[in-house]
C-alpha cells in the first residue's frame, strides 16, 4: 500500500473569508510501514495550509484532552472582552 490521504473535515476560521482547518489521515506518511497520521492544515487564505502538523493516530486521544484542557483555562480566564465581536455587527466597523 502506498501513502493515501483520507479527508475528514474541513472547518471555517472565525473572522476569516478563505481561511480554513482542513483535518485528513494520512497512511503511510513517510513510506511502507510508517504508521497512519491525521494531518491538521490551517489555512488563511488559498488551498495550500500555512502550518500543518502529523499527529500520530495512537496520540489522538491525548491530545484531544490536552485541547479541552486549554478551553478550559481559556474560559475561566475569560474577562468578557472579545476585540473581534464587532466583525459581525450590522452597523460600525463590520456591516457589509
Amino acid at each position: 500500500m502506498s501513502k493515501t490521504t483520507i479527508p475528514i473535515k474541513t472547518i471555517k476560521l472565525p473572522q476569516s473569508n478563505e481561511g480554513r482547518i482542513t483535518v485528513v489521515n494520512i497512511t503511510e506518511p513517510y513510506g511502507e510501514f510508517s504508521t497512519t497520521v491525521t494531518s491538521i492544515g490551517v489555512s488563511l487564505e488559498d488551498k495550500d495550509p500555512d502550518w500543518t502538523v502529523h499527529i500520530p493516530v495512537s496520540k489522538i486521544d491525548e491530545l484531544i484532552a490536552a485541547l479541552q484542557e486549554a478551553k478550559k483555562v481559556h474560559q475561566e480566564s475569560d474577562t468578557g472582552y472579545h476585540p473581534h465581536d464587532e466583525l459581525a455587527a450590522d452597523t460600525g466597523g463590520g456591516g457589509a
